[in-house]
């Protein structure tokens, strides 16, 4: 009898701590990615084209609107260049959801608002909004990349509900 109550003891306390010690590694994970996305907002906003590709796994995926899609990090490079030719963005980006789709990849959904100033045209910076959505690989440095990111304008007040 004995026994079976130290048997059972011992699967109750390896099913209690199983699920607490997965959600202790989601936190790391999730806080990891929250950095990579932090990484991002600061160099969006300063142009810093070689930081964002640094941010891309080697095959990255950007599809922005009305434009082919970038494959690769040097279409990539491409595509932020000609981006920070044209434009100027003061954004803040707020994380709406961060879902785990397995062990080493992630969907990041968030919302961004602040500036946008057309490059050239003597006109002050306008508010610019839009929503997020991005693709993460965990590399096996442990450093979490986009795979793939897409975005599209939305409403200035979008926020989460977007």
């Amino acid at each position: 009898m004995t026994s079976i109550r130290i048997l059972c003891a011992s699967l109750l306390l390896a099913t209690a701590t199983t699920p607490a010690l997965a959600h202790a590694k989601d936190s790391a994970d999730e806080r990891a990615i929250r950095q990579t996305l932090a990484r991002y907002e600061s160099a969006l906003n300063a142009a810093d084209t070689d930081t964002i590709v640094s941010l891309y796994t080697e095959q990255g995926v950007q599809m922005a609107p009305d434009a082919p899609a970038a494959v690769g990090r040097e279409a990539v490079r491409a595509a932020y260049d000609g981006t920070f030719k044209a434009i100027s963005l003061n954004l803040k980006f707020t994380v709406d959801e961060v879902k785990m789709l397995g062990k080493d990849r992630a969907l990041l959904r968030s919302h961004s608002n602040g500036t946008l100033k057309v490059n050239g045209s003597g006109q002050p910076a306008g508010p610019a909004a839009f929503k997020e959505l991005f693709i993460l690989s965990k590399q096996k440095s442990g450093e979490w990349k986009f795979s793939h990111y897409s975005f599209s304008a939305a409403p200035a007040s979008a926020g989460s509900k977007s």
